[in-house]
This record gives structure tokens, sequence and C-alpha cells, in this order.
């Protein structure tokens, strides 16, 4: 590994004041080159950076003022040129970032060309790997001491995990598989007692009362410190308590989890004193097998807001700069939009839950980001946060339905990928009326490739008895979820991060009926026709008014659903048309487009009459990076208005002659 260089420049244009100390430690060499005295201002410096810098440029706030002590004594104590740091889901690498060389990009951090928000191997080599989602870090530390355990002197191994995160299944399974295996690694539990939200669930409990037995702990330190300066009979009393204290230690906090994993447990510690994080640190260095250590962190610390914020300032956005967005290096002013999509569906459910008692609302530690907070406070006992368990808690809602309730899960579409094989065997091969709601389905801007929901219509499409549907606006949120909750199968409804259309296309009153497999004919038109699905019904209807202005028609169609498909108004278009283009923000593979070109080719099997081309529009086979807005990420992909009519135009320039009547 090439350890970063250090940046000649820090971001004052910003308007950002950098520190002394800060200045001087951007690399893990200048770090290891300040007095331990010193430390405790530099991390004051770098959390006043962070402060100042995440509230212009947005992103996540709380995790990283809370982490920078355990991010100054892990690099200040090792080698991570050669030793290995993973930090679960790292969305608080933000410190790390600092320290390793990458100061003056914290003013592009999550835009365009800017700084990932993430860990991301192509920035540093200090980053080993870019990942997003949580629970994961413990079974690639375990990977990588195992990688390298034959060595005489192999790499030290650190993972970096948040309490909430433990909680999830896959860091469970690690934990019980590297106890028993022999590899030499340091967990360090960063426990601040939340996820995005309050951290739920009995461990949460259990560390809570570690919490507070720290309490214990120091009054039976000072005592013992007493007892032990009595001249001849200190050392036997002071030895004496200590075995008392081992069997009072069970029995404050019975069971200790983690030893009976196989695992050494060693906390909790202050998380806010550098140097006694060093000090702690250099100990457990030396230690054989598994070590966890417990660090006590505060969430959002040094915020004015963090101790009163309900999410301990987890996220905060960008400064708004103007109604506008980049591409192809123009400024495009941004169409009027109505309310969110999560709170048209958040919405939706809450008034659909009024007049059926059947229905619960299930999210795994997303409450306010699947806008469920108010459903929580208005049906308390109808709202279940089971932590970051997306394994159980569909398995759960399979377990519900069965029971004869109309669970929802709302779950991110990215995030609906660790469950997959639930969706699988106690969804689908069950039959059973559990409703998804994916949200933040389709590119998802400054969060970048480990949070697009690019995925979700392939890999639900193949499993049987699942309906898949996504509303275009508001209106047909409502109308589409109520159609969901009426009937006995299993369904998926897919909505993007961002705003429903501030005009909707058609008064409710004049809408077709709300049917699964039934499809919604927009406009009528010649030569060509749009079918698009979801979000992407707004661009096909702005596509076909900016071509109208150039003489052509075109035909839009609000697919609604992708399982079933309308396949009676496909084989009519399939006659009428020349070209059908499918639009989807969603990847062109195993999408929406490729279920519109399977069914085509099914009828064209028996139809010998010339039918009309399919054309696919969906995200590419890469992965998207992140970008200042999710409109420059649907440009990159080709979905924006103005490249979606460049396609179509080429289309009408070598289309035969339309059919009469058409």
């Amino acid at each position: 590994m090439v350890e970063s260089q250090p940046s000649d420049s820090a971001p004052e244009e910003a308007g950002t004041h950098v520190g002394e100390l800060l200045a001087l430690a951007q690399s893990p060499a200048q770090l290891k080159e300040l007095e331990r005295s010193q430390l405790p201002q530099l991390c004051k410096e770098m959390r006043s950076f962070l402060l100042d810098t995440v509230q212009q440029t947005g992103g996540h706030l709380g995790s990283n003022t809370g982490i920078v002590e355990l991010t100054v004594a892990l690099h200040y104590l090792y080698d991570f040129a050669r030793d290995r740091l993973i930090f679960d889901v790292s969305h608080q690498c933000y410190p790390h970032k600092l320290l390793t060389g990458r100061m003056a990009g914290f003013e592009g951090l999550r835009q365009t060309g800017g700084l990932c928000g993430f860990t991301h191997p192509e920035e540093s080599p200090y980053d080993l790997f870019h990942t997003g989602h949580a629970g994961t870090s413990i079974s690639l530390g375990v990977g990588l001491a195992m990688a390298r355990a034959h060595e005489e002197n192999p790499p030290k191994v650190v993972s970096v995990i948040g309490d909430a995160s433990l909680g999830a299944g896959v860091a469970f399974e690690a934990i019980n598989h590297a106890g028993a295996s022999g590899v030499r690694m340091l967990v360090v539990l960063n426990d601040n007692e939340w996820s995005i939200s309050k951290s739920v669930g009995a461990l949460a409990k259990y560390l809570s009362r570690i919490r507070a037995n720290r309490l214990m702990q120091r009054a039976g330190q000072e005592t013992k410190s007493l007892i032990h300066a009595i001249p001849l009979i200190g050392p036997r009393v002071d030895k004496a308590l200590d075995d008392i204290g081992e069997v009072m230690r069970h029995a404050v906090v019975p069971g200790h989890v983690f030893e009976e994993a196989g695992v050494r447990y060693v906390g909790p510690v202050d998380g806010h004193d550098v140097n006694g994080l060093i000090d702690v640190l250099a100990k457990v260095r030396q230690l054989d097998g598994v070590v966890i250590l417990h660090v006590l962190t505060e969430k959002g610390k040094g915020h004015p807001d963090g101790p009163s914020h309900p999410e301990r300032v987890h996220a905060v956005k960008p400064k708004p700069s103007s109604l506008e967005y980049k591409t192809e290096g123009k400024r495009v002013p941004k169409v009027p939009q109505g309310i969110p999509f999560t709170q048209a569906f958040a919405e939706s459910l809450e008034s659909a839950a009024a007049s059926d008692v059947r229905i619960h609302a299930i999210t795994a530690a997303m409450p306010s980001g699947t806008g469920l907070t108010h459903f929580a406070e208005r049906y308390p006992g109808r709202f279940h946060d089971t932590g970051i368990t997306e394994q159980h808690a569909l398995a759960m809602a399979a377990g519900m339905a069965k029971g004869g309730l109309r669970p929802v899960a709302a779950i991110y579409s990215t995030f609906l990928q660790r469950g997959y094989d639930q969706c699988f065997q106690e969804i689908a091969l069950q039959d059973l009326p559990v409703i998804l709601a994916l949200d933040r389905a389709g590119p998802v801007g400054q969060d970048g490739p480990t949070h697009h929901g690019a995925f979700d219509i392939a890999f639900l499409r193949t499993l049987p008895n699942f309906v898949l549907g996504a509303p275009r606006d508001a209106t047909d949120m409502r109308r589409m979820l109520g159609s969901f909750l009426a009937q006995e199968h299993p369904a998926a409804l897919r909505y993007p991060r961002g705003n429903c259309p501030k005009e909707e296309s058609i008064p409710e009153r004049e809408r077709s009926p709300m049917v699964p497999g039934k499809a919604e004919v927009l406009r009528e038109g010649t030569q060509v026709v749009l079918w698009a699905y979801g979000s992407m019904v707004q661009t096909a209807l702005e596509v076909a008014a900016l071509l109208a202005e150039e003489g052509h028609r075109l035909g839009v169609v609000d697919a609604r659903f992708v399982k079933p498909l309308d396949e009676d108004l496909l084989r009519g278009h399939l006659k009428a048309y020349q070209h059908i283009v499918t639009l989807e923000a969603h990847q062109r593979m195993g999408g929406f487009g490729s279920a519109v070109l399977e069914a085509a080719n099914r009828l064209a099997a028996w139809d010998a009459s010339p039918l009309a081309k399919v054309k696919i529009l969906g995200m590419p086979d890469r992965f998207l990076e992140h970008r200042s807005t999710v409109e420059e990420q649907l440009a990159e992909a080709g979905l924006d208005t103005e490249r979606v009519a460049r396609t179509v135009r080429n289309l009408l320039g070598g289309t035969r002659r339309s059919p009469a009547g058409h």
C-alpha cells in the first residue's frame, strides 16, 4: 500500500476555518508526529471542520462528529498502510478521510466529481472496500485476517461496527464463526445507541445495561485504588474483590453474550477520551483471538442540536443553491414538484389503516426514511421497527400475513436485496399477501452505487405469485396501494427518491380502474409509442410534449404493472406502431423493458404480421457513481427528457411510413 499524500491546500474558499493542528495532520505519518498532549485539540479542530463543511455540502454528520476521537486513536496507534481498517456501513469515515490526505476534497463531498460519502478504494489505498450496507465489517475482517494468517508477522485487522449494525444477522454470524476460528482481530463496537433513529431490540437494551453499569465500574475502580493502598492486607482484599467482581459482573449483566461466543470483551470505555483510547488500544492490540472493544460515544457530539435532534443530526442536506441542475455543462431549470413519493406512500398507508385494523407497518431501522414516523405515533400497536434486520422483518411479515394481518414492509430498494431469500421462500412460495413498499427505487444521487435501487424489478419479477407495480404520482400511489391491500397475493410497489409531479396528468375521476395487469394509455400517437414505468411516466409525457412542437405525435403509456404486464394492449401496439420505447429507472437487464421484450417475443411467435421493434431505455450495466443530483444520474443513463427525445428523433428518422389511420 502506498500512503496517501497530504493535500497542499485546504478548502478555505468554502469559508471553512482549518485549525493549526489539523493542517499539520493530513496523513497518518504527520498525525504520529504530534505529541499526545496535542491530540484533544486536534479532535476539536476536526469536529469543528466537519460541522462547518458537512452542513454546506450535506452528508452524514452525527455519526462522524461522534467518532472523531476513536478515529484519531486508531490512526495514531496502528499503521493502516499495512494493517487493515474496515468501517461498517462506512458512512462514519469522514474523520478517516481527513487523516488520509483528503481534507481539500471536502468542499465537494458527495457532489459530482467530489469525494464519496463512503469509503472508496479508488480514492485512497486506506479505503479497502466501497460499502454502504450494515453488518458486514466483521465478516470482511475475518476474511482479511485469514488471508494473511500464515505470515510470520501478519497485519492487524480492525473492524469498526456500530451498536445498531451489530444487531444485523450477518454480524452475529461473523462473531459466531470468528470466536471458533482462531483468527486474531479487533472488533471496535462504537456504541452511541443510535442507527439513524434510536437503536431498538434486545441487544440494544443489553448494551444500554452495560452503559448503565459503567457508573458501578467507575465507583469500583476508585474503591479498589483505596483498598490497594492499605499496607499488607490491601492486595489480598483486592484479589478477593476481583473474584467477587467477576461474579457480580455476570449478575448485573447476565450471560455476557460476547464472551459466551468465544470472543474476549473489553469495556466499556469512554470514546471521547482520545488518550485513554490509545492506552486501551495499545493493551488490546497484544491480545490473541477475537477481541471486542466496547467504546461509548455520543452521536452528533459538538452540534448544538445533537442532544435534542430526533436523529441526532444523522444527516444534513446541502445548502440550496438554486432550482437548477447541471447536464452537459448547461444549467437546466427543475420542473416544479409536488410532495415527495415517500410522503405520498405514508399518507396513503395511514388513510388505509384508518379503516382496516389488519394493516401493520414494518420497517428495518428506517422509520423516518420510509416516512412512517407519524404512522408509528398514530398506530403504535401496529408499527414494528425490527432494527437492521431485513431478513427477519420480511419473514415476520410472512408470519403476520399467515395469521390474517395485512403487513406492509417499507424497505429501501437497495436494502431489500438483503432479504431476497425471504421474498422467495417465506412470501412468494407461500403466496402470502405481504406488500413491499420499495422506497428509493432508481438512482439516488449523492449516496451513489451502494444505495441505487437498480435491481428490484429483475430479482422480484422471477418469483411466481408476486404482483409488481409502480405509481406515477400521488393519486396512483393511493389507488395502487389500495388495490394491493385488497388482493390475496404478495405485491411490491416501487417509487423513487424524489417528488411526485406537481401537476397530475389526468384527474382521478377520468383515470382507468387500477387493476393489476392493466396499463393506462395517456396519449395516442403514430409511429412511436413510449411505454413508461413509474416515475419515468412524467419524462415520457415531457418528451411527447417536446416532440409535438416538432410535429411528431408520440403515444404514451403508463404501464403501471410490470407483472402481470398488459399483454392485450402490447399486442395492439406491436401492430399499430413501428417502435415501442420502454423507459424505466432500473437496470436494463431483467427489468421492465426486458419484460416487454419477452412478451413481444411470445406474441410474435404466432403473429406473422409486421410488428414494432422494441427499444429499451434504462440504467446501464455498470455502477453509476455518486452525483450531486438524481437528475444528473438520469442524464448519464440517457433517461432525461432531452436524451430520450434525441433517441426518439433517431428512430423517427429511420421509420417506415405510418399505417393508414395513424
